[in-house]
């Protein structure tokens, strides 16, 4: 799990290709954010796992949409942008911009002291950063997801049965399923 201010970050590879959206400012932005998402994922390619990057996406916007938004803006102001990047590495990017330049106790809330939804986005294997815009009020919660290093196999396989010679070796309770 990596918390990281974006100060303190190697400059990243180019960007490859990236997308953004304009999503509400309300909780009904997720299941668009997490639709729109799986889709972008799927376009650029990425070699890393799908659903990870739903989740991640999902949870940002949902803390967008939670503390990113003054409740002093009105109601047809009240935006979040998401963007997806790969970058010539295959990391993946994910941007949630909101309208709170403040970001009182980051590394707090990034370590699950604050509310869980950082946390729970580093758990997933996602450095989270964040940084100010220069050319309009608000801040940037950014995220990096590595590509699959590895091919991946199916998260759930289908039961085999044991042959008669696996049987024998396991003994006569291993057909009832109790083990010693």
């Amino acid at each position: 799990m990596t918390v990281e201010t974006a100060a303190c970050l190697p400059k990243p590879a180019a960007i490859v290709r990236s997308f953004t959206t304009q999503l509400p400012g309300a909780p009904r932005a997720l299941i668009t954010a997490r639709a729109w998402m799986r889709r972008m994922v799927t376009v650029l390619r990425w070699s890393g796992d799908v659903q990870t990057a739903v989740e991640v996406a999902g949870r940002l916007v949902d803390n967008g949409v939670r503390h990113g938004v003054p409740s002093t803006t009105p109601s047809v102001e009240r935006q979040l942008a998401l963007s997806v990047a790969i970058d010539e590495a295959g990391v993946l990017l994910i941007d949630v911009a909101d309208l709170d330049p403040a970001f009182p106790c980051f590394e707090a809330a990034a370590r699950g002291e604050k509310g869980r939804g950082l946390w729970e986005v580093a758990s997933l294997g996602a450095r989270v950063t964040w940084f100010l815009h220069h050319e309009r009020t608000g801040k940037t919660v950014r995220v990096t997801l590595a590509p699959s290093s590895q091919t991946s196999s199916p998260a759930i396989s289908e039961p085999r049965s044991p042959t008669a010679s696996q049987r024998a070796e396991e003994g006569p309770d291993s057909a009832s399923g109790r083990r010693q």
